[in-house]
């Protein structure tokens, strides 16, 4: 039995063969496709997702506020939501309703308000956080930077809208730092831009200003702090002063009470003749011993008139009265600590040679715009990747229907 030949089979050789036969074609339909997907690629608006780390000072620059917070560490307090809360719990449940700015001050003072806010690595990274955060910088910067075409809206309303979408878009991309194989990273912002150069000039406005309001900030914030302990200082001064007016006020009622006391003991002395020293004494026997009683007070004039007239001389004769206080030593020593206390001097001093007295030596943190990574949202090298594969196949569907075409000729 002969074998029969089809006409319809492949012959892989002939493929082979008219595929390098028209090599050319196919070369230059697939160049033609990639220069039209790369001429497409140029036209495209290219956005870029840009990622740019927000970096915390560095050790070496935290260790300029070393002095200062030493010297303010007594007073340095966290006055936070907790603290707030368990203080207004104080106040009690029934009174909630009457919080007001009296009660309200009353119960912080629990908190021991004369204090300083520590200046380190991680409150500066919080502040310049929390800073960035607020809308307010960052509108501005999208109006200063053209972030936003105002030409791209029809009203004003439609524009100051889009303005403060973006601000909100803006600050839900601030982005908390992550733990990548025990490392820490940094807070990130990311936000997708078409223009470099005005984000990169909103990213170190943004720096600036924040640095900048959180230094006027912290030297606000001192300046309070201060004027607190110059008030408490000066309250105390004024509390011990009345105090001291009050110790001398009640040594002199006593004096005079006891000079009072004793005239009449005196005047009685005399009247019962008595001039020396007596006592009355009084015996209670009991079971194993006897009890004597000396009535020396309410029988004062049993002394004699001579011992208490002279008594009454001495007091009478006094010329530095405040040696008889008990108190009031104690009170002009506190006085004295009050008036010999430098240390809001010395505060001041060392504040002074922090960084924040300096605009152009503080920062509380960087954002490092310079380091930005920008990634394309159209990568190129995929649409070119496209247009080979579409040149590629318009190539071969036209050589197989040329062939067809040839071969019913």
């Amino acid at each position: 039995m002969k074998k029969r030949t089809f006409d319809d089979e492949i012959d892989i050789s002939e493929i082979i063969l008219n595929l390098w036969e028209n090599k050319i074609k196919i070369i230059g339909t697939t160049t033609a496709f990639l220069i039209l997907g790369f001429l497409y690629f140029i036209s495209l608006d290219k956005n870029f997702t840009a990622t740019t780390n927000i970096k915390p000072i560095s050790t070496f620059e935290e260790n300029k506020y070393k002095l200062f917070n030493s010297l303010a560490g007594k007073d340095i307090v966290n006055i936070n939501q907790k603290n707030l809360l368990d203080s207004l719990d104080s106040l009690g449940g029934e009174g909630l309703d009457k919080i007001n700015q009296k009660n309200l001050l009353d119960s912080l003072d629990g908190l021991d308000r004369e204090g300083f806010v520590k200046i380190n690595q991680k409150n500066l990274l919080d502040l310049f956080i929390q800073k960035i955060q607020t809308t307010e910088i960052i509108e501005d910067g999208i109006v200063k930077f053209e972030l936003v075409n105002k030409d791209n809206f029809k009203t004003e309303i439609d524009y100051q809208e889009m303005i403060q979408q973006t601000a909100i878009f803006i600050t839900d991309q601030i982005t908390p730092p992550s733990v990548d194989g025990g490392k820490e990273l940094y807070w990130t912002l990311n936000f997708t831009t078409s223009d470099k150069e005005s984000w990169k000039n909103f990213l170190k406005y943004l720096e600036n200003k924040a640095n900048e309001e959180i230094r006027q900030s912290l030297i606000n914030a001192f300046n309070k702090e201060i004027e607190i302990l110059n008030v408490s200082s000066k309250f105390k001064l004024e509390e011990i002063e009345q105090k001291i007016v009050n110790e001398l006020n009640d040594y002199k009622i006593s004096i005079n009470n006891r000079l009072a006391f004793l005239k009449e003991q005196a005047e009685i002395a005399r009247a019962l003749n008595i001039k020396k020293n007596t006592f009355e004494v009084e015996n209670f026997q009991t079971e194993n011993m006897v009890v004597t009683n000396i009535k020396s007070e309410s029988s004062y004039y049993l002394k004699g008139y001579e011992m208490i007239e002279k008594e009454m001389s001495l007091i009478s004769s006094r010329e530095k009265e405040k040696l008889f206080i008990p108190n009031l030593i104690k009170l002009e020593k506190s006085k004295r600590a009050i008036l010999q206390n430098k240390k809001i001097e010395r505060l001041k001093l060392l504040f002074s040679e922090t960084p924040v007295a300096n605009k152009d030596n503080f920062v509380a943190a960087k954002i490092n715009f310079l380091t930005t990574v920008y990634i394309p949202e159209k990568s190129p090298t995929k649409i070119l990747s496209v247009s080979l594969m579409i040149g590629l196949i318009v190539s071969l569907i036209y050589l197989f229907l040329s062939n067809i075409i040839h071969s019913r000729k």
